[in-house]
């Protein structure tokens, strides 16, 4: 996978934007499926169990994927004190979700990719329809990795940050809880310094779409 299909190209803007909208309607969608079924109806009385795009945009987040692998979506709300059960383990859970989507997209993703190349598909359409296509599933992959990686860094308000956080013994709790403060600029240093971005979230951005794409060659056999 090409790391520059990243910079901006009015040329493949929709079909990104696709590909981010399915990517992160599925992602909130997963956590607010799985804060329902563990007991808590926030999600579904604000309107957040569905997997309409409008209810969970962000605008910002939204521009963001036009420049890079990783956007952004509003929040979806949850109360862990309405989970049945171990209510940490909840609040991993509901965490864990929209990441574990984001996995299962990419390789499905991935799987429709490689199919289409070893069928010949594109060489059989007119040079828009191909074009769509091809671009429609490589964001699909990329996006996907990229929102499956950038969620899992542990910092606020990242779904990392509480899988780390409610994971770790309860005695680390209060030093979570002053490190959210900073959460958000630690964002943005991630964001806009250059390479550091490729550091921290680029090497394992490499990993993983290199194990999706093996992963995707051994399901089909090829």
């Amino acid at each position: 996978m090409d790391f520059q299909l990243f910079h901006f190209d009015w040329k493949t803007v929709p079909f990104r934007m696709l590909a981010f909208v399915i990517a992160f309607s599925l992602h909130e969608w997963a956590h607010a499926y799985v804060a329902w079924r563990l007991g808590d109806d926030t999600a579904k009385r604000e309107g957040r169990l569905t997997v309409n795009p409008i209810p969970h945009i962000d605008p910002f987040g939204l521009i963001m994927i036009l420049f890079g692998p990783f956007g952004w979506a509003r929040p979806v709300p949850f109360n862990p004190l309405q989970f049945r059960g171990n209510k940490r383990l909840g609040i991993v859970l509901v965490a864990a979700a929209g990441p574990f989507v984001n996995l299962i997209l990419a390789v499905l993703f991935a799987i429709v990719l490689l199919a289409v190349y070893q069928a010949g598909l594109l060489e059989t359409m007119g040079d828009k329809a191909s074009f769509a296509l091809e671009y429609t599933l490589v964001f699909g992959v990329l996006i996907n990795c990229g929102l499956f990686v950038f969620n899992l860094l542990p910092i606020h308000p990242l779904d990392g940050s509480k899988i780390l956080r409610f994971l770790a013994p309860r005695r680390w709790d209060r030093f979570f809880y002053q490190l959210e403060t900073y959460g958000p600029w630690l964002l943005l240093l991630l964001i806009f310094i250059p390479g550091l971005s490729s550091a921290i979230f680029g090497v394992p951005l490499q990993w993983l779409l290199m194990g999706v794409q093996r992963l995707a060659v051994l399901i089909l056999g090829l």
